[in-house]
């Protein structure tokens, strides 16, 4: 066929016509004659199936892969799986509509200057020229344009949805995730307790080693999964006011040196008699013989940040050398986290600093999600990179050195926040 139905229209005109087969003929030569983009609304499910029937799905394929960018609105159910897959594999953007429209009208546009409404008159029927109604063909932009912001609105609305459920999807997540962590060390808290409980009345009647060695196992379990328990909340606590965009630095000038030399302690303590063959080699840049600048931060949420990192590098590192350095560039500082374990595990290289990204069983997989926000309300960036091989891998973060102490101490973290993130 020619594209003598397209071109009967040359100056802005509206056509309306009534024979079905000429109908299809100008919806094919349409989507072929597409230049830069084609917007489509398939009205109902049985709409799809016709469009297959007359060759429409493999004519969009064939456009897609000439350049033309392809959206497409319709309904989905598990009978048009494979046609809409065939659509989606081609690099077609096709969403779904929830709930059809009422009016069942398809709605093609051609490079935003030429529509095609179709109606629908009888659904149930599987050939296209029997379902189809009478059909409205327009190049007039008051025409074209006014369909052009429907389908817009209409695709706003399928971003919308989709977010939503993404955002509910995530908080069903967290919210079981962090049911269970919270579990986890409350049963071992409330055992040993129960244990403790039985070895006090037993060391009254006798007052063994024995006796006293199970009371100090057992409060070593209780405290360990208490500060576990506490970790969590906390975690939880800082993602709340992260999401809610609550969350807030306070700027004072620090010694670099002296907060990762504690950071370290308290790694120390916590791995107490365990991780004995990983030792940590602090080489700093000293920032306080550089001049032009004073370094500021938050210190709490830094020593944090610091804290996350090389926990997660010393988890992964049986053996070997935890190195932390820094280096001061053009008004900014490198801080890295060397470790010389198995490095970063491939199925999660990408997504390290969202939420849950987690390879550890022990981790609710918030540390490093946290570690970032905390990087970025400094106006820093956060990444890391394995060594090569298996020798193991590099966190680095970077801080500005121009920071300064605020009039009123605070800075309000400001960087739009989302429920699409998370790591440890």
């Amino acid at each position: 066929m020619s594209s003598s139905h397209i071109e009967e229209i040359k100056d802005e005109e509206i056509h309306v016509i009534s024979q079905p087969n000429r109908v299809k003929q100008i919806y094919l030569t349409l989507v072929r004659s597409a230049t830069s983009e084609i917007l489509l609304i398939f009205p109902t499910i049985n709409a799809i199936r016709r469009e297959q029937n007359i060759g429409i799905v493999d004519e969009l394929v064939m456009t897609a892969k000439r350049g033309v960018i392809i959206k497409i609105l319709t309904p989905e159910d598990d009978f048009i799986k494979s046609q809409l897959e065939a659509l989606r594999s081609s690099r077609i953007i096709v969403r779904k509509i929830e709930y059809p429209a009422e009016s069942k009208f398809k709605l093609l546009i051609i490079d935003k200057n030429i529509s095609l409404v179709v109606e629908t008159k009888d659904d149930s029927k599987s050939e296209f020229t029997e379902a189809i109604g009478l059909a409205t063909l327009s190049n007039s932009a008051a025409t074209v344009q006014p369909y052009v912001t429907i389908f817009g609105s209409f695709w706003r609305e399928t971003d919308l949805y989709e977010k939503a459920k993404e955002a509910e999807r995530i908080k069903d997540e967290f919210t079981n995730i962090a049911a269970h962590e919270l579990r986890n060390p409350i049963m071992p808290i409330i055992t040993s307790t129960s244990l403790l409980r039985e070895d006090m009345d037993e060391l009254l009647k006798n007052p063994s080693n024995t006796i006293k060695e199970s009371i100090n196992s057992n409060l070593a379990i209780i405290i360990r999964n208490s500060t576990r328990l506490l970790q969590i909340s906390e975690d939880i606590l800082q993602v709340s006011k992260i999401e809610s965009g609550t969350f807030i630095i306070n700027l004072e000038p620090v010694d670099l040196r002296s907060i990762v030399n504690f950071v370290v302690g308290d790694i120390k303590n916590k791995y107490f008699g365990a991780k004995t063959k990983v030792q940590y080699v602090v080489e700093l840049e000293m920032i306080s013989k550089k001049t032009g600048f004073t370094f500021s931060c938050d210190r709490s949420k830094i020593m944090q940040t610091l804290f996350n990192i090389i926990d997660n590098a010393t988890k992964f590192t049986e053996g070997g050398i935890i190195r932390i350095s820094s280096e001061v560039k053009n008004d900014e500082i490198t801080i890295k986290v060397i470790d010389s374990g198995p490095g970063l595990d491939p199925l999660i290289k990408d997504k390290l600093f969202e939420k849950f990204a987690s390879r550890s069983e022990k981790g609710i997989g918030l540390g490093l999600y946290i570690a970032r926000k905390i990087v970025e309300a400094h106006g820093g960036r956060i990444w890391a990179e394995n060594n090569g091989g298996k020798n193991g891998c590099t966190f680095s973060f970077t801080l500005p050195t121009d920071l300064r102490h605020t009039h009123d101490n605070k800075i309000k973290h400001l960087t739009e926040l989302t429920l699409d993130q998370v790591t440890h």
